[in-house]
């Protein structure tokens, strides 16, 4: 349709109203009218898009335009637009996991700007070895060299060039530098051979004297011991060692030290916790029902020896009542033998007198 035939058409619908040329803008509040349902349909992705981080993370990027060509002019070579490289790196903040292929090529793709990196850092060594002298760590290991020859010029000026010098140990080096000394000493007072000449004494040689009191020492360590012991009495003063039989928690502390007590102790308040009270009840909980199927066990095997006594008695009792019943008879046959061997017996008796 041609825009000459639709104009006329438009005019002929409108008659009799006004020419309106240019609309007003809505007011603020009609401006934002949307479908509700729009915003909390779940088809829909609501991205929030901080624009400070986006700007800072596309800052001073620049889209690659080499070898691209978008436009649609017809010719013989083909049009290339962006395509993608062998691999795809997935961003950070998207949520999702990464496959064996995806990682293996991006740990690739790590390795050669690796290499690319060493083969520019060969190139430019000597600046990156001057800007290695300004690091932290460089620095620190300057200074601490400075300061162990700083050590070891102010040892060789005490003892002098020709003493073995001990950096960890200053003092005992000074100790066999005065050793030295004493016997150069010695070994010149020998060759002399007591003769006094009035000569000045050899200035490189140094004078030391020793004042040694050995009671004083006796004396301060006797003094240092009692300090101790002292101090000792009042730990166990202030933690108070008693021992209390009746006291459960110092069951198996006699004759224990200060640090294995504590030791105990601690092994006892570490028993207090909830993870190993849940297990000392379970623990318990079985050893309760343990011991009460012992105390049944055992209840039952009372009741068993009970009852097999009384099935004996029984027995017996059984076996004796035939015998009980023909007991009165029994006594009653004998009293009467008794009584004709005492009749028996007089006759004979009598003979025995006569004769």
């Amino acid at each position: 349709m041609y825009l000459p035939f639709v104009l006329p058409c438009l005019l002929l619908k409108a008659r009799n109203e006004p020419d309106v040329y240019e609309t007003s803008d809505l007011p603020e509040d009609d401006q934002a009218e949307f479908d509700a349902e729009e915003l909390t349909s779940t088809s829909v992705e609501h991205i929030i898009v901080n624009p400070n981080a986006a700007y800072d993370k596309f800052k001073d990027k620049r889209v690659g335009t080499k070898g691209l060509d978008f436009s649609d002019r017809i010719g013989k070579t083909k049009r290339t637009g962006y395509e993608s490289g062998e691999y795809e790196m997935l961003g950070e903040g998207l949520g999702v996991k990464e496959t064996p292929q995806q990682k293996y090529q991006r740990l690739l793709h790590e390795v050669q700007e690796l290499t690319t990196e060493v083969e520019k850092i060969k190139t430019t060594v000597k600046e990156s070895a001057t800007e290695e002298k300004l690091t932290p760590v460089v620095l620190a290991k300057q200074l601490a060299a400075l300061k162990q020859q700083l050590v070891a010029s102010h040892l060789e000026k005490l003892l002098g060039p020709d003493a073995a010098i001990n950096l960890t140990d200053p003092d005992g080096a000074l100790a066999k530098r005065l050793l030295l000394q004493l016997e150069a000493t010695k070994n010149s007072k020998g060759g002399s051979g007591g003769k006094t000449t009035g000569t000045p004494p050899d200035s490189s040689l140094v004078t030391y004297e020793l004042h040694s009191r050995p009671e004083q020492d006796k004396f301060s360590q006797a003094a240092k011991v009692a300090e101790l012991e002292k101090r000792l009495t009042e730990l166990e003063t202030a933690v108070r060692c008693d021992q209390d039989a009746q006291n459960p928690l110092s069951a198996g502390l006699q004759g224990a030290c200060l640090m294995e007590t504590v030791e105990l102790l601690q092994a006892k308040v570490s028993a207090l916790d909830l993870a190993v009270l849940d297990q000392v009840e379970a623990r318990l909980q079985s050893v309760l029902g343990k011991v009460n199927e012992i105390a049944k066990h055992k209840a039952s095997v009372e009741d068993a020896d009970t009852q097999s006594k009384v099935h004996q008695l029984y027995e017996t009792i059984q076996r004796w009542s035939p015998i009980a019943s023909t007991l009165p008879e029994l006594v009653q046959r004998l009293v009467t033998i008794k009584q004709l061997h005492e009749q028996g017996g007089r006759p004979a008796a009598r003979s025995a007198k006569r004769t």
